[in-house]
């Protein structure tokens, strides 16, 4: 198998973890559980984590994708992913922000010693976070059909 290749199907792998965990993140909160809420998000992104540091390996090592033997169809699912991901990253990153400033209140400890959280960070908490996992979400979608035409490409589909 082509290095490019098997790195892609480990990243997608990857997303399917972080769309995995958010997933059940939100699950979590549904359901009350704050402490599992906090961890399955902080496991996805530190998959995210993973992947931008695999990626990095993987630009140093491998380089970039040549897009010349790419249909035009195939590049702009390629870019809608791309635009997803960026979507997730900055999304995630302001939801974590604002779950730092959460930490100490009493929406994540549920101890009503704690000060309650304002009105506004939650909002945007939830709002980034939403954001956040239907990027992800939609990011996972164009993944599997930016690799399916990778597979289609080097002749294995």
């Amino acid at each position: 198998m082509d290095p490019r290749l098997a790195y892609w199907t480990f990243a997608f792998f990857d997303l399917c973890g972080v769309v995995g965990f958010a997933a059940a993140g939100v699950v979590a909160l549904r359901r009350g559980d704050v402490t599992r809420h906090r961890r399955r998000m902080l496991t996805a992104a530190a998959l995210v984590g993973l992947f931008v540091l695999s990626y990095l390996c993987k630009l140093a090592l491998l380089g970039r994708e040549d897009l010349a033997s790419w249909e035009v169809a195939s590049i702009w699912v390629l870019r809608i992913h791309e635009l997803c991901v960026f979507t997730m990253l900055a999304a995630g990153a302001i939801a974590g922000s604002c779950a730092l400033r959460l930490c100490h209140t009493r929406n994540a400890t549920r101890d009503p010693q704690d000060p309650p959280a304002s009105a506004a960070l939650v909002r945007w908490h939830r709002g980034a976070g939403w954001t956040a996992v239907s990027a992800a979400a939609l990011a996972l979608a164009f993944a599997s059909l930016v690799l399916a035409g990778m597979y289609r490409r080097a002749g294995w589909l």
